[in-house]
């Protein structure tokens, strides 16, 4: 089964009212969904009889999505300028506000983890032979700690 994220949910969960960034918010789903669906097991996305699973992978997506076009907002020119006219001054929110926002998309991350494949780029290790393989060919000196070049030593 895959995933799906109305525009109106990411809104509601943005505090966007207006329509201005309609083509945004559908092109992220687009974007982010099928990166997300990729990242999680198989088992958890065909689980479709358990509603509180898929339940909490839509809730996760949608975190994701939100943040990533909240980061999207900050990053327009003059979204983080101030405007003061005479005793009326129009700024932007305070850096803690926007950090939090940002949060969303970590907390939509690590509500996802549980059901997430293994990773395999970090979880892997090369094997201590294939090490010390590698050191012997980089010229690595494990008694000394120092890695010969070419006749020259580096400490």
């Amino acid at each position: 089964m895959s995933l799906s994220v109305p525009s109106s949910r990411v809104k509601e969960k943005c505090g966007i009212t207006v329509s201005d960034y309609d083509a945004t918010i559908s092109n992220l789903i687009g974007e982010i969904t099928p990166v997300v669906e990729f990242a999680i097991r198989g088992e958890h996305l065909s689980d479709t009889g358990n509603t509180g699973l898929q339940a909490t992978l839509k809730l996760g997506l949608t975190e994701v999505i939100c943040g990533e076009l909240l980061e999207q907002i900050a990053r327009e020119p003059g979204a983080l300028e101030s405007v003061s006219i005479g005793d009326l001054a129009l700024s932007p929110p305070p850096p803690q506000v926007w950090s939090t926002l940002a949060g969303l998309k970590r907390q939509g991350w690590a509500r996802l983890r549980p059901f997430l494949k293994p990773d395999v780029a970090g979880a892997s290790r090369p094997s201590l032979r294939a090490d010390r393989r590698f050191r012997r060919k980089a010229g690595y000196d494990a008694s000394s700690a120092k890695v010969q070049v070419r006749d020259r030593t580096l400490g």
